[in-house]
């Protein structure tokens, strides 16, 4: 056991701090707790009579925990598993912050207790293994002063107070060249855009908050959806070096540089609306790589549903799966209320509902105030001293917050309704019906919109006679919008019916149109780029093409393209069908879907601006259509890999956001245009944050291919900040 001194290059105060609080989610999961943390800190020997300095005397030990980790999640519950009776850390340490291993989120609830909703848990199979989902947890993490004044020292609170010396507080000695390697078990069967991550000397989900910062040389350093992930294989992940899903197997990734310290710990995540069990981890340096034998991952299965108990008890279901609706289509939009409050508002066992947009599982329509004064009968909604919200996904309101609706009202729209029914408690003093834009709360300057937010305010005496028709059409709106309806303590009924909101000029962008384009930007094309764009709106486009070259010296190809101000945004489209594909002309002749940063021809293929696409190119004998994406790299070349699983009629998208000092792009694709499954991420990117002018649209480049594309379903939407 080796011991190592940390030069904190602080001075540390002798006291009992005991740290709790409630801590934050993991993904959208409400966060769950350890039992309260008690940190003992003593106050260093500075070697003089004056009590100061910041050198000499007695530092803060860490007590390496010596290569290699063999993990088989043998504990016997789980909770017990984050204890140290399972397995301690080498550095002395108070009781209750000894564990080796420290669930952040997914295990336990803010009082300690175990999480009967937890997405973490150790299974009850003969060989144990551990299911990890919308959680995560720290590998051989001390408690330290280095993480500063915080709630809980070992959860969000790198980079901490040693970042400018290059500090952390793990017992793992990564300063040496290592490899992480596991069996995957189980994954779902469904699409899922969720990942499995696994981050250096970083106890938050942002890869940058680390001494190690983010990027490709950054501290997480390994980033994969987990529906890519195959079970009965084993995962390896070598710093620096490549990343693999199988031994040997196609490169999913590569770091350049060694990430980690004398000091290091590991974090390891499952983010929102995806699981994975895995099973026999391994950290090892890749100088003992070949002496450590672990188990065949081929043979391995679980009933990952049954919970090795974490009570004790008799508790062995795993958490029912979240129940799903629709998702909201756009505009125009009429509120369904054929059924009763409990559907409209998802709470109705088995029956459906609509969704947001992006997640299922979250209602489209929300009671904030008051569900048992709201009721539904004879498709007429009735309600006092409640309200709700149409669209909204529940962030609360602010005026400096923006909205995080689901509804597009950049485009002039108009709200409807008939009022059946609208009386008072006290008819001396009218009770009042109010429509919010933006604002989820009952104070009108809560919202981006200030005061206007409460668009407007009815008293029955203000109607002459029921029923009554209010048509409303505001001016403002934002591309994240949603609505709130209330009914304020004064009112003793009001009854809706037929609620209505439609644009009343088209959807927004309804009028644009793509511009066509023969571009030559770099290099030389056999057969030079050449095309027509023969069905033009706003969401579907059908071209025709032939020639141009796609290679990693050329850039030749025919856009039809629109300009948009946006840094952070996702821009999809179906590639509904594709004809005249019959020439195997390899993966330098693709077509599909593009962004790039300008269209300026360039001297050299290395001077091409940031660029991302995804889509198809033609091979093989007989010749068929494989999935594809690239994009332009930092260092003047481009990277590109297959998308085996696209097909013709799926939907592709392409988000480019800011990601602290990168940009970072993500190449998804769909079966179905609501559930998208992520094809890659990197901020390996010639893109910069400052990039907030792009160029996206439907290009080819088929080579001898004389090609018919149509693509359906288009649309550009802005990514929330």
């Amino acid at each position: 056991m080796n011991t190592k001194l940390i030069n904190t290059k602080l001075t540390l105060l002798s006291s009992l701090i005991i740290a709790g609080g409630v801590l934050t989610g993991c993904g959208s999961e409400p966060d769950s707790s350890a039992p309260d943390i008690i940190i003992n800190i003593e106050n260093p020997d500075s070697g003089g009579g004056d009590g100061g300095g910041d050198g000499g005397g007695d530092l803060p030990e860490i007590s390496n925990t010596d290569l290699p980790l063999m993990e088989d999640f043998g504990a016997s519950d789980t909770a017990g598993f984050f204890t140290s009776a399972y397995k301690a850390l080498a550095t002395d340490a108070e009781d209750g912050e000894d564990g080796f291993y420290y669930s952040m989120a997914g295990v336990f609830m803010e009082d300690g207790t175990v999480d009967a909703d937890g997405g973490n848990w150790i299974t009850a199979d003969p060989d144990q293994k551990i299911r990890l989902g919308d959680a995560r947890f720290t590998i051989a993490q001390t408690v330290s002063s280095l993480a500063g004044d915080v709630a809980d020292p070992r959860k969000d609170s790198t980079p901490g107070d040693g970042i400018d010396e290059g500090l952390s507080w793990g017992e793992l000695d990564l300063s040496q060249d290592y490899k992480i390697s596991f069996c995957v078990v189980a994954v779902p069967d469904a699409a899922s855009s969720s990942d499995f991550q696994i981050y250096v000397d970083n106890n938050t989900t942002s890869e940058a908050s680390s001494i190690h910062g983010g990027g490709n040389v950054g501290s997480r350093i390994f980033n994969q959806p987990v529906n890519t992930l195959v079970p009965g294989e084993r995962v390896e992940i070598n710093i620096p070096g490549d990343t693999t899903l199988s031994p040997g197997g196609a490169l999913v990734a590569s770091k350049p540089e060694r990430v980690g310290t004398e000091n290091s710990f590991i974090a390891m995540r499952v983010s929102s609306g995806g699981w994975t069990v895995f099973d026999d981890l391994l950290i090892e340096h890749q100088s003992d790589v070949g002496n450590n034998p672990q188990p065949d991952c081929a043979g391995k299965d679980s009933n990952y549903k049954l919970v090795n108990p974490a009570t004790g008890g008799d508790d062995n279901n795993a958490p029912e799966p979240e129940v799903e609706g629709t998702p909201f289509g756009g505009l125009p939009l009429t509120v369904d209320l054929s059924s009763d409050a409990d559907t409209l508002f998802g709470e109705a066992d088995g029956a459906d509902f609509v969704s947001i947009s992006t997640n299922r599982a979250d209602p489209f329509y929300k009671v904030t105030s008051g569900s048992s004064r709201i009721t539904i009968e004879n498709n007429a909604l009735s309600m006092n001293n409640a309200r709700f919200t149409i669209g909204d996904t529940g962030v609360p309101s602010a005026e400096a917050t923006n909205p995080s609706g689901d509804i597009d009202l950049t485009a002039p729209y108009r709200v409807s309704m008939m009022i059946t029914d609208f009386s008072s408690v006290d008819a001396a003093d009218p009770g009042k019906f109010q429509i919010y834009i933006d604002n989820n709360t009952t104070s009108s300057g809560n919202s981006v919109h200030g005061g206007d937010s409460k668009f407007i305010e009815l008293t029955p005496d203000d109607i002459d006679s029921l029923p009554y028709e209010l048509v409303l059409e505001p001016e403002f709106g934002t591309a994240n919008s949603f609505l709130q309806l209330r009914a304020d303590s004064r009112v003793g009924n009001i009854t809706l019916e037929n609620i209505k909101i439609e644009y009343t000029d088209g959807a927004p962008g309804a009028d644009a149109e793509w511009v066509p384009s023969t571009l030559n930007l770099a290099g030389e094309s056999d057969i030079a780029p050449a095309g027509e764009v023969t069905e033009n709106t706003a969401f579907s486009v059908t071209l025709n093409a032939t020639g141009g070259n796609m290679s990693s010296s050329n850039h030749n190809f025919f856009f039809a393209s629109q300009k948009i101000e946006l840094s952070d945004f996702m821009f999809t489209a179906q590639i509904s069908s594709v004809s005249g594909a019959d020439i195997a002309t390899g993966n330098a002749y693709r077509f599909g879907i593009m962004a790039t940063e300008n269209m300026d021809p360039v001297a050299d293929f290395a001077e091409l601006p940031g660029w991302a696409d995804a889509g198809f190119y033609v091979d093989g004998d007989p010749a068929a259509l494989i999935g594809s994406r690239a994009q332009m790299k930092p260092s003047g070349s481009r990277s590109r890999s297959d998308i085996p699983e696209l097909e013709v009629g799926d939907y592709v998208r392409i988000e480019i956001y800011d990601d602290g000092d990168d940009k970072r792009v993500k190449r998804y694709y769909s079966k179905d245009g609501i559930d998208f499954v992520q094809a890659n991420s990197t901020s390996d990117f010639a893109a910069t944050p400052d990039s907030d002018t792009w160029y996206v649209g439907l290009y080819a480049a088929p080579g001898e291919n004389n090609i018919t594309v149509e693509f359906d379903n288009i649309s550009i939407d802005p990514l929330a900040p």
